[in-house]
């Protein structure tokens, strides 16, 4: 059993975000609702689970490559600080590039300040792959987390039929969960790719999608609908034009029967606002806000920047 499914099994107390750390300080134990509150956050934040242990160094995560085909290359450099009630809960960190016909992209997650007390965790992802009118498709996927006694590599290639290649090291265990199978994973994409929408401008056409993403164990349907046009202000990171979206995230496959059936039935609230990345003809979220039940998660774009490259400088660094 991973310390993740561990908590699972755990009862859930009911008490202010605060008591919560303190109790799991104490206890050892991690509230059910602040690990899925951690979940529903690295999922939307471009990364797949949560780890409930003090996590050790990630590996530095890959340079973002220029994508394979000639022209011009559009970078994009953003942060993300998000607090739940107030307080510090972690941050995402994402660089990409945009080709007219590729892309590539990586992502750092952490937590910090509250989820630090409870179960310090890092995510680095990187992805890569080319350009359809309703995805960015995915061609090869990594992702690596760490923890005191848990550590995950996966590395997810897709071939010809749209179907990935997973390795996974050490090699999950999926006897007790729903199969994922053929028909499930054709032509999904990974969770870093699934946040990057390959529209131009904000617009209602933008947010009414379902993306179907796989993290090489769990397949789940990110469902977006259009809520409106709502332009961003903020003293810092992302100012300009926006549209809000709905979205909730479905399970498919690759889960535990019970866990599928409770996320069915009690779905958390997501709203993304997605910003263009000018030049890209690309939308990514600028702002995020997801309902759980101890307060509203909130991640705002503190840097948000882009510039232009020639393909042999459209390496960036990962920070």
């Amino acid at each position: 059993m991973t310390s993740t499914e561990a908590v699972f099994n755990q009862s859930t107390p009911k008490s202010a975000t605060q008591s919560d750390a303190t109790a799991a300080r104490r206890t050892g134990r991690v509230p059910l609702h602040l690990l899925a509150v951690l979940a529903a956050f690295a999922t939307l934040g471009i990364a797949a689970i949560a780890m409930a242990a003090p996590a050790a160094a990630a590996p530095e995560t890959p340079l973002v490559s220029a994508p394979s085909n000639s022209g011009p290359i559009t970078n994009l450099d953003i942060h993300l600080d998000a607090r739940l009630g107030g307080l510090k809960f972690g941050s995402i960190a994402m660089q990409a590039a945009f080709g007219k016909e590729s892309y590539s992209a990586n992502s750092t997650i952490r937590t910090e300040g509250i989820t630090d007390d409870i179960f310090k965790t890092v995510f680095s992802l990187k992805s890569e792959g080319t350009r359809s009118t309703r995805l960015m498709q995915t061609t090869k996927y990594y992702s690596y987390s760490a923890s005191d006694d848990d550590k995950q590599k996966v590395d997810m290639t897709y071939g010809p039929e749209g179907l990935p290649l997973v390795a996974a090291e050490p090699a999950y265990d999926n006897s007790s969960r729903v199969k994922a199978t053929a028909r499930h994973l054709k032509n999904s994409v990974d969770p870093l790719s699934a946040v990057i929408v390959p529209v131009a401008e904000p617009s209602a056409a933008a947010c009414d999608r379902t993306i179907p993403v796989y993290d090489g164990r769990r397949r789940y349907d990110f469902v977006m609908s259009f809520d409106s046009m709502s332009p961003l202000e903020q003293s810092k990171g992302y100012s300009g034009p926006a549209v809000r979206c709905n979205a909730i995230l479905r399970p498919v496959a690759g889960y535990k029967r019970k866990t599928m059936r409770e996320m069915r039935r009690d779905p958390m609230p997501i709203t993304v606002w997605l910003a263009p990345v000018d030049g890209a003809d690309a939308l990514v979220p600028a702002r995020i806000e997801v309902a759980t039940p101890i307060g509203t998660l909130v991640a705002r774009a503190t840097r948000f920047t882009v510039s232009k490259a020639n393909p042999s400088h459209a390496a960036l660094n990962s920070q």
